[in-house]
């Protein structure tokens, strides 16, 4: 036991300086004397006789003071042992005595002066200081004692306050806790003490109290304080660890768990004690009922490494479902040969530089939700003692890597809804409502109910469609090609047999050949096309079977032949991967543009978007009043939708030109949008997944937009539609008068060409009078 002053807040002088502070035994000699007046023989001889040394001491030296500690170090002594179980040993007892408000250290174990006498601990007890003074823990604290003593208010919690300092052993942080016990310390006010608003306090109790308005009321330097403080300090690493681990797995977002998996090894470490020991976290998931591990989700996991190896043709799948059928804790050492051929893998551990590794399941109710791994490299090991240090925080974990899968799952749900139905988050809210309605009709032993039919009214429409051009054409000169090519390449191999055998029907397949290649240039390519295709994939195929089978010369050349006919990468698809690779450049291009519009589009007015893929992409967008109830709506969103959509056609339009030097096979696109003035209802086809118009009235709005695309003009044979211009459709003068403002708009900005023309369209089936203007886009 140590008798040291030690003053622990240079801080606080400037609250404390001006207090009554008073040093003394007093009011723990009155406890004393009560304590004994109650107790039994035995006790009560024990008591008597500390209480007779305390006022014998007294007597002797006068009252105890900082400068007289020495003089009292027994009676000190015997106070230590009063407060503190006599079993426990001094060197590991953080323990000590104070003056009342915790200024001065004056007598405490060795522990607790080993831990103020290092260097990081001293700069922590400043660094705690300094967080009090800045948060007025310290006159909170003396007007919860002021409240507690003279107003019976019960303090709002323990007096406990929190800190880390750093193991100058491990290197790692440990956390402690330091709690002081003010109940030996005497108050005595030296004024009238004046009335308080209970009800206010104790609403603050709840509520964040201002402690600030007690200044006034109860002056600090209008109280007297004596006695003595007691200062517990208890190591909280582990406690402090796992709360840090369950503010991890209480975190929502991907971003925020990135970084928190950093901050998740170095708690294990603290935990462990260790900081040489990794820790792997891998989430089992889920895909179609089947078990994954998907590195995305992986985290300091050691077993991708191992799987790229691909030893003893171990494969991820079979490892998963093989360890899940039967998991269990997995322990390697490096020198010690894995015998198990399941994990026989593992052995490729110590290539790894792993020195130590042990894979552990994770629970979550019961099933394995994940994997943990703690593994050593550079010559580091660990031993059980870890592993039993872990068992606090396994629950956490496993809630964790449950909750990633969750994740996982819900991000599958969410590319399937917004890449393959028709279930967007604008018009979420009407499907809810109406599962939630039909759920509450369901009845047992009842006929299932019809479940409402989704339904928007007066919805303006707005419809587009990017078409490449000649696509049709493209495809059919490319599809020739392709066969002239194949026929091309199948005469020669036909010449290689017939030099090894002399057979007539070699002939007539040659002349074959030279049949279909002579038509595929004089006759339409939907006429030849089939035959070509049986001619090749029957007579041909049994053909050169036969003759690979019974010729290992003749084999050589027809798989060669075989290779050069691969759609994948053979010479005679070539034409068709180069359209087929165009096409996908030029849709890619404008799903990502009309994606980025369908971004904006939302974040001014909740809106249904929805596209086609064609031969480009066609789209349809309905806004209105009935898809977002909870915001008014106003004609305004709408002309901004439209202007967004001539722009964003501009726009396509010169994104798809600059991609022609990038295709193998040139191509162009057409720009048409539909201007339908009048609001129209729609409904969720529930046997096409998909809305479309409602009404009879309404039917002319879809039977237009689906026969315009290859309209010609008036009395001619021009298509309406050209690359590099857009063209606009429309019934009504009055509905083309909007869209003049915009093409101004878009002239004046360099966008649009100054070129537009007014044309009238043919008379299709069942529609008449339709009129178009058409305009450049400046490319």
């Amino acid at each position: 036991m140590f008798a040291q002053v030690i003053d622990l807040s240079e801080n606080k002088k400037d609250l404390l300086g001006e207090l009554d502070i008073q040093l003394s035994l007093d009011s723990f000699i009155t406890h004393l004397r009560k304590l004994a007046s109650t107790q039994d023989n035995v006790k009560h001889e024990m008591l008597e006789f500390i209480l007779h040394k305390f006022l014998e001491t007294r007597e002797t030296y006068g009252p105890l003071t900082e400068e007289n500690l020495a003089s009292y170090k027994q009676i000190l002594f015997y106070t230590y042992n009063l407060l503190v179980p006599p079993l426990e040993d001094e060197h590991d007892t953080l323990w000590a005595l104070a003056t009342p408000l915790g200024k001065n250290v004056f007598y405490g174990t060795q522990g607790f002066y080993n831990l103020l006498r290092q260097e990081f601990c001293e700069e922590t007890f400043k660094d705690i200081e300094e967080k009090t003074k800045k948060k007025d823990l310290l006159e909170q604290s003396i007007y919860s004692l002021l409240l507690e003593r003279f107003y019976e208010i019960p303090a709002v919690e323990d007096e406990v306050i929190e800190f880390s300092s750093k193991d100058e052993v491990t290197g790692l942080p440990r956390y402690y806790a330091i709690q002081i016990d003010k109940r030996f310390v005497d108050i005595t006010p030296k004024m009238k003490l004046p009335e308080l608003d209970y009800k206010k306090i104790r609403q603050n109790n709840v509520q964040q109290f201002e402690w600030r308005f007690l200044r006034e009321l109860l002056p600090l330097n209008q109280f007297s304080f004596t006695g003595f403080s007691i200062i517990t300090v208890k190591e909280i690493t582990p406690d402090r660890v796992i709360q840090n681990i369950r503010d991890i797995v209480s975190r929502n977002s991907d971003e925020e768990l990135e970084h928190a998996y950093d901050v998740l090894q170095a708690s294990l470490q603290t935990l462990t004690g260790n900081q040489h020991i990794k820790f792997g976290l891998s989430p089992i998931l889920k895909l179609n009922n089947k078990p994954i591990l998907d590195q995305v989700y992986m985290h300091a996991s050691i077993l991708p490494a191992l799987l790229k190896k691909k030893t003893r043709n171990c494969q991820e799948a079979n490892i998963t479902e093989s360890y899940l059928l039967n998991p269990q804790i997995i322990v390697y050492n490096v020198g010690i040969d894995f015998g198990d051929n399941n994990f026989k893998f593992l052995n490729d551990l110590s290539d790894l530089g792993v020195t130590s590794y042990v894979c552990i399941p994770l629970y979550y109710n019961n099933k394995v939700t994940g994997l943990l791994e703690v593994y050593t490299n550079e010559g580091h090991t660990f031993d059980k003692i870890v592993l039993a240090k872990l068992r606090r925080a396994a629950p956490l974990l496993a809630q964790l890597l449950n909750d990633q899968a969750h994740r996982f799952n819900a991000r599958i749900d969410a590319v399937i809804k917004e890449k393959f139905t028709s279930l967007q988050p604008a018009v979420q809210w009407k499907f809810n409502q109406a599962a939630y309605e039909y759920l509450k009709k369901i009845a047992p032993e009842k006929p299932k109910p019809i479940i409402e039919n989704v339904q928007f009214k007066n919805v303006y429409p707005l419809y587009g469609a990017i078409d490449i051009r000649n696509s049709t054409i493209e495809r059919n000169k490319a599809l020739v090609a392709d066969y002239k090519i194949q026929l091309g390449l199948l005469k020669q191999v036909l010449q290689d047999i017939k030099n090894v055998y002399s057979i007539a029907l070699l002939d007539e397949m040659e002349f074959n050949c030279d049949k279909w290649l002579t038509q595929l240039d004089t006759s339409p390519i939907d006429v030849v096309q089939m035959k070509v295709k049986d001619f090749m994939e029957k007579e041909v195929y049994m053909l050169l079977m036969h003759f690979k089978n019974s010729n290992s010369t003749l084999a050589a050349i027809i798989e060669k032949y075989e290779q050069e006919v691969l759609a994948e990468t053979g010479k005679a698809h070539q034409h068709r991967r180069a359209l087929e690779s165009s096409i996908a450049t030029i849709n890619t291009a404008i799903n990502g543009y009309l994606e980025l519009l369908n971004d904006e589009i939302q974040r001014s007015y909740p809106c249904y978007f929805e596209k086609f893929r064609t031969d480009g992409v066609e789209y349809d967008i309905y806004i209105g009043q009935s898809i977002a109830p909870e915001r008014p709506f106003d004609m305004l969103y709408l002309k901004n939708v439209r202007l967004w959509q001539l722009t964003s056609m501009a726009s396509i339009a010169k994104i798809t030109h600059t991609l022609l030097q990038q295709m193998e096979t040139p191509l162009e696109t057409t720009q048409l949008i539909f201007i339908n003035g009048n609001d129209i209802d729609i409904s969720f086809r529930v046997d096409e997944r998909r809305f479309d118009v409602e009404g009879a009235y309404n039917i002319r709005y879809h039977i237009i937009k689906k026969r315009i695309d290859k309209v010609h003009l008036k009395d001619s044979f021009e298509r309406l539609t050209q690359p590099g211009k857009i063209a606009l459709v429309y019934y009504d003068a009055r509905e083309i008068k909007e869209y003049m403002s915009y093409i101004n708009y878009l002239q004046n900005k360099d966008i649009l060409l100054d070129d537009m023309e007014e044309l009238e369209l043919e008379e299709l089936q069942g529609v008449s009078g339709l009129k178009a203007i058409r305009i450049g886009v400046k490319l």
